[in-house]
């Protein structure tokens, strides 16, 4: 994944489990995330002055860039064991020892972290039809983004890709990256006063400060950061083939990872077999991939094309665009101010969020295609809250868990990345590009003014841009597939064609209706890669990229601050939140129980041929007041797991569309519970009923009201 590092904040997409969906969500939209401890056996002496120098200014290089690397890497138990669910043989892990600047004979060694996970006969292998199964010799090398993403999201999605169904799959951790000698693990432990403003400006200026702090402190403690750039990590990606003893073997890299593997690829092209690089930004500095507000109004034009084919969501959500940047720019005058409920993250006691919000959340939602039916549809409600200035779901966002990386990114290796690759200026011409073409999409990336400030941090710290001839585009004659997912929002296809004159043995291939890298998402994608690297000079297989249909549009979601709602509350008072679990779980279990009871009597009455009481048709009212009840409970529940499983940032607003008759069920059953109340006082008046008896039409009731008392409580009102 490309992360939008601007002046060092981050958009990612994280997974999390169903039980923290709106949490995540929160997490996502904010760079609040739970604290890393990556783990580094780094050596630790220090370096001198001298070895600050930046690379642009050595005069003499090591005849041999890797005379001080040893090519040895030693096993370790992966230090993300129990957090990845995984089988003893199925992925393993090392250390693999580099010169922290090859290009310095005095700089210290790191060890640098990475997986492998190894190729596993499929499930549903049909030996009789197929043959037995053979793993194949040339394994895969997985070049990751961000840059700065650490190595355990990935391996916890890639566990599952069908990529491993025929080749070992591994995993570099790059230098400066979690368990990869990390220089700033603390990166957003920073004083949170500074990001807690109500001032654009100074919330943006926070970002910078954290960077300085990060590069100052990494220096003081040995680091040097002129030693991380892409083509470091380039020359890693060979060390670590050479060290496994591979004498050549497949390359498949994403975001970040496409532009590592056009530096791989002219850095080590007798070790590579074929070549597979997916949402591609290139290689050359003189090519600016920054302007992303030019992207996303083009993603967004696509969407409103698809939904416009579409009549019914053409009919609820025309003119998504102008609607969205009409929100970005109320919030751009005056940002959003909520009651905040973590303290110490928001000492002022208030949140304060501005256009970044706002616009990013449907931004991120881009990446995935998964999330385009209700894409719409969430824009739809999600710009409402801004509109009607319903700003209550905002304040679960004050929720979010501080730390040192959000969603799984090493923010200060990030930053280097930017200084040493030579960025800025790229970044500030794009910047000023978008702010003349797409005013109101450019305010969510930053000001164009503070790219300057963040060039004045590189070069206070000795990062200055490379030389630049290291970024020459690349030609090759490699057998390569250059892939893109038509609707990538932040590495769109017109980045790739900017590459491919320079690919003489290529293919391009798009994805209609993807996101950002689908030859990691797209279900297919598997077969077709293990297709292509089986035979990269036979024919291509493109079935997979032609299988892409427009998505199915949602209807309009079921609008409700309930969900947000329960989980800020889950937040701010833990026994609060307990006596409203109890208001809901207790009358839910009498109400299912109820309803195999109030099922099941009559027939047991036939059986064994015996009659009841009569209720005067309390009975009845009883059996429909549990079966609505149970209904609600149930539906609801299943609503928000199919909500969250469509699109989890849409917990924030809502629920699906037919979540409303659920809710709608659940009311009801309050009306029928007071009907059956008045059924039962009747028949009790007219003569006494067994204990038992009374007791269930009693309970019964009371918990139909109670249902429909909590439904009304957080508004999860249908019509």
């Amino acid at each position: 994944m490309f992360c939008v590092g601007v002046v060092g904040r981050t958009k990612m997409i994280k997974s999390t489990s169903w039980g923290l969906a709106v949490y995540s969500a929160a997490c996502v939209l904010f760079s609040l995330a739970q604290a890393q401890e990556p783990i580094s056996d780094a050596d630790e002496t220090a370096v001198t002055d001298a070895d600050i120098e930046t690379v642009s200014s050595i005069s003499e290089m090591p005849s041999d860039i890797f005379s001080r690397d040893s090519f040895s890497n030693r096993t370790i138990i992966c230090p993300f064991k129990g957090a990845v669910d995984y089988d003893a043989g199925d992925i393993s892990c090392g250390l693999l020892a580099v010169p922290e600047n090859r290009e310095k004979q005095q700089s210290r060694i790191i060890e640098l972290h990475y997986v492998k996970i190894h190729a596993k006969q499929p499930d549903e292998w049909n030996t009789e039809e197929i043959g037995e199964w053979a793993k194949r010799d040339d394994p895969v090398i997985y070049l990751t983004g961000g840059p700065g993403v650490q190595a355990q999201g990935y391996v916890d999605r890639l566990k599952d890709h069908g990529i491993r169904n025929s080749r070992d799959l591994y995993i570099l951790e790059q230098r400066g990256i979690g368990w990869s000698a990390d220089f700033c693990q603390t990166y957003g432990l920073f004083d949170p006063s500074a990001a807690n403003s109500p001032e654009w400006e100074e919330y943006q200026r926070a970002g910078l400060e954290a960077m300085d702090n990060c590069f100052e402190k990494a220096i003081a403690a040995g680091a040097d950061l002129s030693g991380y750039s892409t083509i470091e990590n380039a020359r890693d990606v060979e060390a670590l083939r050479r060290s496994l003893g591979y004498d050549a073997w497949n390359v498949w890299g994403i975001s970040y990872g496409s532009i590592l593997g056009q530096a791989y690829l002219k850095q080590d092209p007798d070790g590579i077999l074929a070549a597979v690089i997916d949402a591609i930004v290139p290689l050359d500095q003189n090519v600016s991939f920054h302007n992303i507000a030019r992207h996303y109004h083009r993603v967004l034009a696509i969407l409103q094309e698809a939904c416009d084919a579409d009549t019914k969501c053409a009919r609820n959500f025309p003119d998504l665009t102008a609607r969205l940047e009409a929100a970005i720019a109320k919030i751009s005058m005056a940002p959003i101010e909520v009651d905040a409920l973590d303290k110490e993250l928001f000492p002022s006691g208030k949140g304060y969020f501005f256009q970044d919000i706002v616009g990013g959340a449907p931004f991120v939602l881009f990446y995935e295609q998964d999330n385009y039916a209700t894409l719409p549809a969430f824009i739809d409600a999600y710009i409402r809250l801004v509109e009607t200035e319903n700003f209550e779901p905002f304040r679960l966002l004050t929720a979010a868990g501080g730390g040192g990386g959000f969603g799984g990114i090493s923010q200060g290796m990030y930053n280097a990345i930017a200084c040493n690759d030579g960025w800025a200026g790229s970044m500030r011409r794009a910047f000023e590009e978008d702010h003349a073409d797409y005013p109101a999409l450019a305010m969510i990336f930053g000001d164009a003014s503070l790219v300057d400030e963040q060039a004045r941090i590189c070069a206070k710290h000795g990062l200055t841009p490379r030389r630049a001839e290291d970024y020459e585009a690349l030609q090759t004659d490699i057998r390569t597939l250059i892939v893109e997912g038509a609707m990538d929002p932040i590495t769109p296809p017109p980045l790739a064609e900017l590459i491919l004159p320079g690919f003489s043995n290529a293919d391009y291939v798009e994805f209609a209706y993807a996101g950002h890298g689908p030859t990691r998402s797209v279900e297919c994608a598997g077969e077709f890669l293990t297709k292509f690297y089986d035979d990269p000079m036979g024919e291509l297989d493109r079935s997979c990229p032609e299988s892409m249909e427009a998505p199915a549009f949602a209807a309009p979601l079921f609008e409700t601050n309930a969900i947000s709602g329960i989980a800020s509350l889950a937040a701010e008072d833990e026994e609060k939140m307990a006596l409203n679990a109890m208001w809901i779980s207790i009358p839910a279990v009498i109400l299912i129980f109820g309803s195999v009871i109030y099922t099941l009597a009559p027939i047991a009455r036939v059986v064994n041929r015996s009659g009841g009481h009569p209720t005067g048709g309390a009975r009845f009212m009883a059996w429909l007041t549990a079966l609505l009840g149970t209904a609600g409970v149930g539906g609801l529940g299943y609503a928000g797991y199919a909500t969250f499983e469509a699109n989890q940032f849409a917990l924030l607003v809502g629920l699906l569309d037919w979540g409303r008759w659920f809710a709608a069920a659940g009311l009801i059953s309050g009306g029928t519970g007071l009907w059956l109340l008045w059924l039962t006082l009747k028949a009790r008046a007219r003569e006494a009923l067994p204990i038992g008896v009374l007791s269930g039409l009693v309970m019964t009731g009371l918990s139909g009201i109670a249902l429909a008392a909590w439904l009304i409580r957080w508004g999860m009102l249908p019509f």
